[in-house]
């Protein structure tokens, strides 16, 4: 009798502990990731829609990205997204691709311009994001010595700046542009714009405490992109855009 009892309560003990959701920490950049009730995000809907399908629910915290890479190397987070590392370290292993960055030079249709390089934008009016010199080399950083360049604290106004013609060229992650343009209209057609991709695409990754729960997310998430289930989370952000 005795014998039951301990092996029910064992059974019970390993429900719960079963039942308990992964720690995601991360830190918010709309569209990939948005500390919102109801939507968290292209980088993290993707982690959880993965995660789910193994049988893992999820509770999101939202952190500086620096705190959250030591969160689950102390172990006191499951994993974080996104990460752009791609080699493991202690207690931090790294995913497959979950999302490409790709940051994108724009440019308007009626303008007619076709650049080459980052250095052909030298002679005109340039727009991006705050800090961005830091992201994108020594070209980047020679050009915005020289052009008509402007850095914006604020995303958001970016991609309405560019299409009133304020500037020639805006400098900023294609998914982040069509969201802060559709942002209260996803049908808001795109046409007037022109695309230049003159900077390489930049993979993110999920980080986990565990390998052999990364080695498993790994496994499921090359079934999740057969199934095109990662067109639709993008589409529910951005609407529809040519990937």
């Amino acid at each position: 009798m005795r014998f039951k009892h301990l092996l029910g309560s064992l059974l019970l003990s390993s429900t719960l502990l079963a039942a308990q959701p992964l720690v995601l920490v991360s830190s918010e950049g709309p569209p990939h990731t948005i500390n919102n009730d109801t939507h968290s995000g292209i980088d993290l809907d993707v982690t959880k829609a993965v995660l789910k399908r193994m049988g893992y629910e999820v509770k999101l915290l939202f952190v500086p990205l620096g705190r959250a890479q030591m969160m689950v190397k102390t172990a006191d987070a499951d994993l974080m997204a996104p990460i752009f590392q791609t080699k493991d370290s202690e207690n931090f292993y790294i995913s497959d691709t979950i999302v490409t960055y790709k940051p994108m030079v724009f440019s308007l249709k009626s303008a007619h311009l076709s650049p080459t390089s980052i250095t052909d934008l030298r002679d005109y009016a340039v727009i991006t994001f705050q800090g961005a010199p830091g992201y994108f080399g020594e070209e980047f950083k020679a050009m915005s010595k020289q052009a008509d360049y402007v850095e914006s604290a604020q995303m958001a106004v970016i991609p309405n700046l560019l299409s009133k013609g304020r500037f020639d060229f805006a400098v900023l992650d294609k998914y982040i542009f069509y969201y802060f343009y559709r942002l209260n209209n996803k049908e808001r057609s795109v046409e007037g714009f022109k695309e230049h991709s003159l900077i390489p695409p930049v993979n993110a990754s999920v980080a986990f405490k565990s390998a052999t729960l990364r080695d498993a997310f790994n496994h499921e998430l090359i079934r999740f992109k057969e199934e095109k289930h990662y067109q639709s989370i993008v589409k529910h952000y951005l609407g529809y855009i040519p990937f």
